[in-house]
């Protein structure tokens, strides 16, 4: 772990007894709603995901799709500590993650999938889009080490998902950087036709919107324009508490990696590096006025 993740952890306790003190000393249950973010769970990391989730059971709410609309939309209130969980990308290992973990458990969440990569069919064409869409060179990320298992969730695939409960989002076509200065028509492209083609194909509506990479670097006002005109809900990948913000359109999310330890995991959503990306919203939410 770096020292900058063993620095967080080691405030995870300090500050969830502070939470706690205050919460007493006032009589006031507070409401928190955070959005997790996980990508790929590798087969040897199943049993490590499904530790986290129980761990998150003890104190964390875990919310449906509808629940969290109802909130977001003023239709209804929750308190206490609330979570929904979200996917990236639409990974096959989700599928296993559902059937093994989310659905014995009774958690419903959210998957957000890039349309070329469930479109691909063969494990070839997965791993070039992989290398090509989703760790591309020019991030600087290496390739994860379980590489070569890694492929996508497929129409079946995700109409499984759809008959388990569970809620598909749009992540684009194909997962470009959105800030780039792109014509109009390609950007309706990757933004509306792929939600719209995921819509048409597994016969579910589409909502959901998250931002390919996440971080206000990767998206601008032209982007944000189109994608609002289509969507109701635009997710990010920068974290904050979607209880103090209460807007749609600039969901704040937790992108939690698998291997992270709990104390981790805990301390990001007690909001311990919330304020990194103050300034990011800031300028993000300005493209909304």
């Amino acid at each position: 772990m770096s020292i900058k993740k063993n620095l967080i952890s080691n405030l995870y306790f300090p500050i969830k007894i502070f939470r706690s003190s205050k919460s007493f000393l006032t009589s006031e249950e507070e409401t928190r709603l955070r959005v997790l973010l996980f990508h790929d769970i590798p087969s040897n990391s199943i049993d490590t995901f499904k530790r986290k989730m129980e761990f998150l059971s003890k104190y964390w709410n875990f919310i449906t799709i509808d629940e969290f609309e109802d909130y977001l939309d003023g239709k209804n209130n929750l308190v206490g500590n609330n979570l929904l969980l979200s996917f990236d990308d639409g990974f096959y290992s989700n599928r296993r993650v559902v059937k093994e973990v989310l659905n014995p458990m009774g958690i419903k969440a959210l998957f957000f999938i890039v349309y070329e990569f469930a479109k691909s069919e063969t494990h070839k064409e997965q791993k070039s889009f992989i290398k090509e869409y989703l760790y591309p060179d020019w991030r600087g990320h290496s390739l994860p080490e379980n590489f070569d298992e890694m492929k996508s969730l497929g129409f079946e695939d995700l109409n499984y998902l759809i008959q388990s409960g569970h809620t598909i989002g749009c992540h684009s076509a194909t997962h470009k950087d959105l800030s780039r200065q792109y014509p109009e028509e390609l950007l309706n492209k990757e933004i509306i036709e792929s939600a719209n083609l995921l819509e048409k194909t597994l016969d579910t509506k589409i909502n959901h919107f998250s931002i390919p990479f996440g971080n206000v670097l990767f998206f601008n006002q032209d982007s944000l324009k189109i994608a609002r005109s289509r969507f109701k809900y635009i997710h990010t990948g920068m974290r904050g508490d979607n209880a103090q913000s209460l807007n749609p359109l600039a969901i704040r999310r937790d992108t939690i990696a698998v291997d992270d330890s709990l104390k981790l995991m805990g301390a990001f959503l007690e909001g311990v590096a919330d304020f990194r990306y103050k300034k990011d919203f800031e300028i993000y939410e300005s493209w909304l006025i």
